[in-house]
């Protein structure tokens, strides 16, 4: 009955504020044309990173990304800096987790490359590996953090590098080019949370990052000269050192049975500008709602994020929409599904008193655009909390 009431009273509410909420988009936008016509500067959107956080936890990924009401473990440094605020005592965690990321191109290149090594009759290890290199895309993506989480603060060390090259037929000048962007960010991420009763957390997240980039393309004879292509590379290198900061709000209703979440989070708060000519990271509106249904040892959590929602990225709708639900039974597995940036994922836990063990898939676009550039990776993760 009381489920029944909340979504009666959200669907009136939402019929009655339509045209408010349309209201307050076109003020919005008309604000930001205005300030950027005054100021005679326009957002530079050529980072690396767009709407997607920079880091999330395994487990998180493969249930779709949804983290602004609820992240697992570390994540929670990196997705919305309220909700340490929430739940009983005052420590939650010292953790560790390092995780490996490899796409599927990549995976089929090196079965192709172990192929031509044993087969002394087929073409040269280096010919392959080039051929592969134009015709599959090529993703990996290596993650750590360290750190320790209490109610109030926390502060975690992190670094994560993703590696994306992609093949094109056909460049800007109607010849083969592999496109190489990589992006390797390290730094100290901390938060700072109180609640106001059982109701409401706020939340500071500040985080010194470091942060390089490479954008650029090479074309097939600067892939078959490693000086040439190292050159270009180097030169496209970009780096150097900012603070971001994010700042979030979550409203929460709980009973014994059911938890319900709202959740709004501002990243990057007045835009990461960094040292040495690096794109800045640009400010994000983002906003989730999420619920909970557990006893005492298990529990089914299942969320929805819109993350950029004044669409500074210029990404289209679907990759900036994350949604899926967490299935933990007993507190020692956990199952979890899916729709992450307009793909399924799906992975699994495994809480082995000390030690921690997630493993599953999801799939990544290197466009703006949702299904032009698409990257299936597979994922795994060891770590350990306290």
């Amino acid at each position: 009955m009381q489920i029944g009431k909340i979504s009666q009273i959200m669907n009136v509410s939402f019929f009655k504020r339509k045209n408010n909420l349309f209201l307050l988009h076109d003020i919005i936008c008309a604000l930001a044309t205005l300030f950027v016509s005054l100021t005679g500067f326009a957002d530079d959107t050529s980072s690396l990173k767009k709407s997607a956080p920079i880091y999330q936890n395994p487990f998180d990924l493969a249930s779709g990304g949804a983290t602004l009401t609820r992240a697992t473990q570390e994540g929670v440094m990196f997705s919305n800096p309220s909700l340490p605020a929430f739940g009983d005592g005052v420590f939650r965690s010292i953790f560790y987790v390092n995780k490996v990321s490899v796409g599927e191109g990549a995976l089929a290149a090196g079965q192709d490359v172990i192929q031509a090594a044993s087969n002394p009759s087929s073409n040269s290890v280096l010919k392959t590996l080039l051929e592969d290199t134009f015709k599959k895309p090529i993703y990996g993506q290596l993650d750590t953090v360290v750190g320790a989480l209490t109610s109030h603060f926390g502060v975690a060390g992190f670094a994560t590098n993703k590696l994306d090259l992609n093949g094109q037929e056909f460049g800007t000048m109607g010849l083969p080019v592999l496109e190489v962007k990589n992006n390797g960010v390290a730094g100290v991420a901390s938060t700072f949370s109180t609640s106001l009763g059982d109701y409401l957390a706020v939340g500071v997240g500040p985080k010194y990052v470091y942060n390089t980039e490479v954008n650029t393309n090479l074309s097939v004879s600067d892939v078959t000269d490693p000086t040439q292509a190292t050159q270009k590379i180097t030169n496209a290198l970009k780096k150097g050192s900012g603070v971001s900061t994010n700042v979030g709000v979550t409203l929460q209703n709980r009973t014994k049975y059911f938890d319900m979440r709202v959740a709004g989070v501002v990243e990057d708060l007045g835009n990461t500008a960094f040292t040495g000519g690096v794109p800045p990271w640009l400010q994000t509106y983002n906003a989730g709602v999420g619920f909970a249904l557990h006893d005492m040892t298990n529990a089914l959590h299942c969320a929805l994020d819109y993350r950029d929602i004044t669409d500074v990225y210029g990404e289209d709708l679907p990759k900036k929409i994350y949604m899926g639900c967490k299935l933990l039974l007993t507190r020692y597995v956990g199952f979890s599904a899916g729709y992450l940036q307009g793909w399924p994922s799906y992975g699994m836990v495994l809480n082995l008193y000390i030690f921690r063990i997630e493993a599953g898939s999801y799939t990544k676009d290197g466009a703006n655009q949702s299904g032009l550039a698409a990257r299936k990776i597979y994922f795994a993760s060891l770590g350990f909390e306290i």
